[in-house]
């Protein structure tokens, strides 16, 4: 990194994981994609929801229309963002969707102080604007199962594509790891990390006239 006070900072990839495991497939992923970003010349922080504690209950006095000041660690975490470029998704399907904890994240910290107006016209949270958003889910079930019950289109257009659009972000792409289950083999579980790792170098090439400013 250049010594000059402006110059611009490496890429930073913002990682929530949202598993309450710590010896779960999912924070493998995250540490996965954070050691592949260093390799590449760029930054990275893993924000494990569940380590921190991560209240997901939407108050009332958190709603746009209500809201009068943001709590410190709201401002915080909007501050991270803002100064990311790349916003990485890491966790389990869970009967269909998301953990709470994560939706949570959504209502609470990327839906403060958005009117539904903004989320409409794809303006969003300023903090969001123009980022990257990649995902990473894994399930027990095979992604053959998945598909005859629509849930894998359901996720992409009802979960991806609706945040990416609302909050004027980009489609970083999203790994589906299915099968993760306690006895899956090493060499299995090897191959997908490889999958994590090349996804990440992907994203570290888009970022890459980025990280060239910053020498």
């Amino acid at each position: 990194m250049s010594n000059d006070p402006g110059a611009i900072a490496p890429p930073h990839h913002h990682i929530l994981l949202a598993n309450p495991s710590p010896n779960s497939f999912c924070h493998a992923i995250a540490r996965t994609y954070a050691e592949e970003v260093t390799a590449e010349g760029q930054t990275s922080r893993i924000c494990d929801l569940n380590v921190m504690g991560f209240d997901p209950v939407l108050k009332d006095e958190f709603r746009p229309d209500r809201i009068k000041q943001m709590s410190p660690w709201v401002e915080d975490q909007l501050a991270t963002l803002a100064t990311s470029a790349a916003v990485v998704l890491v966790y389990p399907i869970w009967f269909g969707g998301a953990p709470a904890i994560l939706k949570g994240y959504i209502d609470c910290v990327l839906g403060a102080g958005v009117e539904v107006a903004h989320f409409q016209d794809g303006s969003g949270q300023p903090a969001l604007r123009g980022k990257w958003l990649a995902t990473f889910t894994t399930s027990a079930t095979s992604l053959a199962w998945l598909e005859e019950r629509g849930q894998r289109r359901a996720m992409r257009e009802g979960w991806d594509v609706y945040l990416e659009r609302g909050f004027g972000m980009r489609d970083g792409g999203h790994v589906s790891i299915d099968q993760v289950v306690r006895n899956m083999s090493q060499h299995y579980a090897a191959e997908q990390l490889d999958r994590v790792r090349e996804a990440a170098r992907e994203m570290c090439a888009r970022l890459k006239p980025l990280a060239e400013h910053a020498r």
